[in-house]
């Protein structure tokens, strides 16, 4: 398929796991809209980097962007230095009054522009969570910028702001 999800039939547009992009639900559901948007000319395409993903498993894992192993080899090809930065919830007061505080936030990032490469969360509510990473990365918000917003207290958002923080070199509390 084309980057719009065209294919070399004119007017043919291939959507959810037949074009073998990304096979989740609501991955197809974006592709379509995407595939409507191209038909009545307004261009547009979907940025599956920006898509996340979960596993409803206990604890939830959720991750969104490229792997760290991704993340590693386009350092290395594009000469820059990868950034990672974690967040615990044993350190957060919500996770633990929920008796939940196993689990990581892991951010990376280009340390030179900051842009977030990929985040990986393990831990309760983290098919919650990775939603703000996901959204960071479809708007191009910075490691930097996320560090300076508000985040609720007490909620599991503060373990993704310890990361944040953590990233530029803040602390979290």
């Amino acid at each position: 398929t084309k980057k719009e999800g065209g294919s070399l039939v004119p007017g043919l547009y291939a959507i959810g796991d037949v074009n073998g992009k990304l096979m989740l639900a609501h991955a197809a559901s974006a592709q379509g809209i995407s595939a409507v948007e191209n038909i009545i000319g307004k261009p547009h395409v979907v940025n599956h980097n920006a898509i996340p993903a979960a596993c409803f498993t206990h604890p939830e894992v959720a991750f969104v962007g490229l792997s760290e192993e991704q993340a590693k080899a386009k350092a290395q090809s594009e000469g820059f230095t990868l950034g990672k930065s974690i967040g615990h919830f044993r350190a957060n007061s919500k996770a633990l009054a929920e008796l939940e505080g196993d689990g990581i936030a892991k951010v990376l990032f280009n340390k030179e522009t900051e842009e977030i490469l990929g985040v990986h969360i393990i831990g309760i509510h983290a098919a919650d969570l990775i939603q703000e990473c996901a959204n960071a990365i479809a708007a191009k918000t910075t490691v930097r910028q996320l560090a300076f917003m508000v985040h609720t207290h007490p909620t599991l958002s503060e373990v993704l702001d310890a990361a944040f923080k953590g990233a530029v070199g803040m602390n979290a509390h």
